[in-house]
């Protein structure tokens, strides 16, 4: 089990990841993504807008995989990021951060994809709700990213998935936090899959 790269707080994620139009980040050869914050590692590698298009079309073709697999999938990053959205209910007992029986199962689909990091930079961003003390939060949300670093380590046979995991607490919400129907939806877990570099040239040259 790797420890979670962190905690954000107040850093307009949501913001910053579903309106890419501004100015497209440049690739960096020394950017290291085990030290980078979530915003960073989402728009790493930059894809040059003359082949955002076919970057993007390669991943449409994992997100009807996933969609296949009958996971809640969004675009981001202009198509060229794929994130699937699990609600912590479907993953975790209240207020645990172990996997129940039924998250296991859930994930589990999910690893024929993880595995493929020639092809993908798997990021996982786990949220709560504002209810609670936030430090909590923090440490919950923490800890339940690693759990799902650590399942997929499992389930590869005891090897590196490479993800890279953010415990988000509660500063990201979907939804206004009034009601158990937004807060449920607030406590959620994201995986996004990043285009490597090997997948944005194989994508350009096609």
């Amino acid at each position: 089990m790797k420890l979670v790269r962190g905690f954000l707080t107040g850093t307009a994620l949501c913001a910053a990841i579903l309106a890419p139009c501004a100015l497209p980040a440049q690739n960096n050869d020394d950017f290291d993504p085990l030290a980078a914050g979530i915003e960073e590692n989402i728009r790493q590698p930059a894809v040059a807008p003359k082949h955002s298009k076919a970057v993007a079309a390669a991943m449409e073709r994992l997100a009807v995989k996933l969609r296949h697999e009958g996971y809640n999938v969004s675009a981001v990053r202009s198509g060229e990021v794929i994130m699937v959205t699990l609600p912590c209910s479907l993953l975790f007992p209240p207020n645990s951060t172990s996997l129940s029986p039924k998250g296991e199962s859930r994930l589990a689909p999910l690893t024929q994809f993880v595995e493929q990091n020639d092809k993908y930079k798997v990021i996982v961003a786990a949220h709560s709700d504002d209810t609670g003390d936030g430090l909590y939060a923090d440490r919950l949300t923490a800890d339940r990213a690693n759990t799902v670093d650590d399942y997929f380590y499992r389930a590869l046979g005891e090897q590196d998935s490479g993800i890279i995991p953010y415990g988000l607490g509660g500063d990201e919400p979907l939804m206004p936090n009034h009601g158990i129907e937004n807060r449920a939806m607030n406590r959620r877990v994201e995986i996004y899959f990043v285009p490597t570099r090997a997948l944005i040239d194989k994508a350009k040259n096609r």
